[in-house]
């Protein structure tokens, strides 16, 4: 819809987290070209600058906040602002998150909480700040960016996958405990995508210097190389992924989940399928184990 066109009924009001590049970022720009009233966050200072530079050229329904899902002062001011400015908030896109890669018995209980925090309680943060708010007018929307990794779990990956996979477990409650407030709660669960989000994994556990050490050390660079490789091979257009939230944040009746490519629909009905020890005997020799 033109914004020209676009009638302020029509127009959203929408928070998205994880802006500093990758899909958080295509999906705010994107949303704000189609009119909507978009408030676009990060974590980091200089995340912010190059943000909002990329604001001005969208133009006034883009603004650029500072919010880090890891604390709750910065989630109040930037759901608040949101609020003050617009008296509504219509959509929230949980797109803050990280991964790291290593082997679950590597990983620092630090590092394990981390990621927990972030992709899980980060969300639960977020929607503990909008769902006040959302409430009295009976209408809203979270929009998860969950992960096929969610159902699909990868060795090296086990830190990860296990947040995704919970965070589709509390999106599952979440959403029917605010039905009766006409709020809606949808779960974007894309494949791989190239972004920045795939060079920025994190490495787990020892120092790099160490790391030659580990008993894992041969077979963590063998997978990592065939990680790579897959997602290279199975990466779907952002486009794709920014059409899923899009869709959900805007459309009169969206789905409840999203799935931007034929992989991510196909791999975790598969997975659900296929015996285990036929599961574990194909990943094994995908990943050189």
């Amino acid at each position: 819809m033109d914004n020209a066109v676009m009638n302020d009924e029509n127009r959203k009001v929408i928070l998205v987290t994880g802006c500093s590049s990758g899909i958080g970022r295509e999906a705010a720009e994107r949303l704000a070209r189609k009119g909507h009233f978009v408030y676009a966050t990060a974590r980091r200072n200089e995340s912010l600058d190059e943000l909002s530079a990329r604001a001005r050229a969208v133009g006034d329904q883009m603004r650029v906040e500072q919010l880090d899902v890891q604390d709750w002062c910065s989630i109040q001011r930037a759901v608040g602002r949101a609020y003050e400015e617009r008296g509504r908030i219509d959509a929230v896109v949980n797109n803050a998150g990280f991964g790291q890669f290593g082997a679950v018995e590597e990983v620092t209980d630090e590092e394990a909480w981390r990621q927990f925090d972030v992709n899980l309680v980060g969300v639960l943060r977020v929607a503990r700040a909008v769902l006040p708010l959302m409430r009295p007018r009976r209408s809203g929307r979270i929009i998860n960016v969950s992960s096929i990794a969610a159902h699909v779990a990868m060795p090296f990956m086990g830190m990860y996958c296990a947040s995704k996979h919970a965070l589709e477990a509390m999106s599952t409650a979440l959403r029917l405990e605010v039905a009766a407030w006409n709020i809606l709660v949808i779960v974007v669960e894309p494949g791989p995508v190239p972004t920045p989000f795939q060079d920025k994994v994190f490495v787990s556990g020892q120092a790099s210097e160490d790391r030659e050490a580990s008993p894992y050390a041969e077979v963590i660079a063998r997978a990592e190389k065939v990680r790579r490789r897959l997602n290279a091979r199975g990466s779907s257009p952002i486009w794709r992924v920014t059409d899923c939230i899009e869709h959900a944040a805007t459309a009169r009746r969206p789905r409840v989940r999203y799935r931007d490519s034929a992989l991510a629909r196909w791999a975790p009905r598969l997975f659900s399928l296929l015996p285990d020890r036929v599961l574990d005997c194909v990943l094994r020799r995908h990943f050189g184990l």
